[in-house]
């Protein structure tokens, strides 16, 4: 394939744990859609899911290796003969356990890794076996980054990456794609809300660490106290069960919209009054990101990843970790306080205009890129 005139598309290898609808997969997602101008992105997943689709309906080649427990050995032998196969020029790999299969590829063919980490948590909570090799392979990387800052201080400061090859790379979005439109009042009764609901969003995979369990225990504090609550969990996973039960528990199933996994979540920010992010932690967190371009005001957990978006009262709340009657009291007050909302909207869009740029986020990549194909074609010289 051509880039243009007298140009080759450079052939990237993306390599992910899976290709379900974390933040990880839409990172690279959106990195594939944005460099076909001058890249052949190729994805491997080591296992599959709702982005593969997504992906190929997009023209993208995506290899999904299905892992087996424990050290699976084969998957560094697939992921060689796919390097040599499409003949990659720069491997990108998302998580540890991307970086630990890739790397042994990457020495064998020769091609350089840009190696992107998501979560100061994931690496706080290797094992010290696991730290070892994480430190062995970063002194040996040609390029590593963050999509936060909480993730780059960590590499330098307690994994001993080199400055000099650690760069911070803040993940953007197309602001664009989030601005509200005329459609709200429909949508609203699609979805069966009243025009008084107060309606509390929350999109991400229904995993224990994203804690929607804490949204709900929330709502159920507001019980009694008429008030027209009513909450959007969209995603899926594991956790769905065990939340749908919760709800019937408390008696709030009438409460709770669980809408699954959606492909029209822009125009769902749009109905949402509150944005609630009530994780136990996060990297640095897409939804948030997306509802703030929205201008829906953020309630969110004083956690890693949130924190380093919203500062509180000036462009969201945060509220205790796992504490449902701060959360309650934080959604009270943003249901009896329009002018607070309006204002908590106003400075998240435009901290999301200022410090996430998309532009930024998908140029940052494609000149790390371009260094490393530029470095090998030095050294073959």
């Amino acid at each position: 394939m051509s880039a243009g005139p007298g140009r080759e598309l450079i052939p990237v290898l993306f390599v992910l744990p899976c290709l379900g609808t974390g933040g990880s997969e839409r990172v690279v997602m959106n990195l594939c859609l944005e460099m076909q101008d001058e890249f052949l992105p190729v994805v491997v997943a080591f296992r599959d899911g709702e982005l593969a689709a997504q992906l190929r309906g997009s023209g993208v080649v995506v290899h999904v290796l299905n892992r087996r427990g424990g050290i699976d050995l084969r998957l560094t032998f697939s992921l060689l003969k796919l390097i040599r196969k499409y003949q990659i020029r720069v491997i990108n790999t998302h998580h540890f356990v991307s970086l630990f299969y890739a790397f042994w590829a990457s020495r064998f063919a020769g091609v350089p890794i840009v190696h992107t980490e998501h979560s100061r948590w994931e690496m706080e909570n290797l094992s010290r076996f696991w730290k070892l090799w994480f430190r062995l392979f970063l002194s040996r990387l040609e390029m590593v980054t963050a999509v936060s800052r909480g993730a780059f201080e960590y590499l330098i400061d307690h994994l001993s990456s080199d400055k000099k090859r650690t760069t911070l790379v803040l993940n953007g979005i197309d602001v664009e794609l989030f601005k509200k439109g005329a459609e709200q009042p429909v949508l609203r009764h699609e979805l069966g809300l009243a025009d008084d609901d107060l309606v509390v969003g929350c999109v991400g995979n229904l995993r224990v660490e994203k804690n929607q369990e804490l949204l709900i225990r929330a709502l159920a504090l507001l019980q009694g106290q008429d008030r027209n609550v009513k909450v959007l969990l969209i995603g899926d996973g594991p956790s769905r069960s065990f939340l749908e039960n919760l709800t019937q528990e408390l008696g709030v199933e009438d409460k709770v919209l669980f809408l699954g996994i959606r492909h029209d979540v822009p125009r769902l920010y749009g109905v949402m009054d509150v944005y609630c992010l009530p994780s136990r932690y996060e990297g640095l967190p897409l939804t948030l990101l997306e509802a703030m371009a929205a201008g829906t005001p953020i309630v969110g957990t004083d956690v890693l990843g949130i924190s380093e978006v919203i500062q509180h009262r000036q462009n969201g709340l945060l509220v205790a970790d796992n504490d449902p009657e701060k959360l309650k009291d934080a959604l009270i007050t943003l249901e009896q306080n329009l002018a607070l909302r309006t204002a908590l909207a106003e400075s998240g869009r435009t901290r999301v205009d200022a410090a996430y740029s998309f532009a930024a986020f998908v140029s940052g990549y494609k000149l790390l890129f371009m260094q490393m194909t530029q470095g090998c074609s030095d050294a073959e010289n």
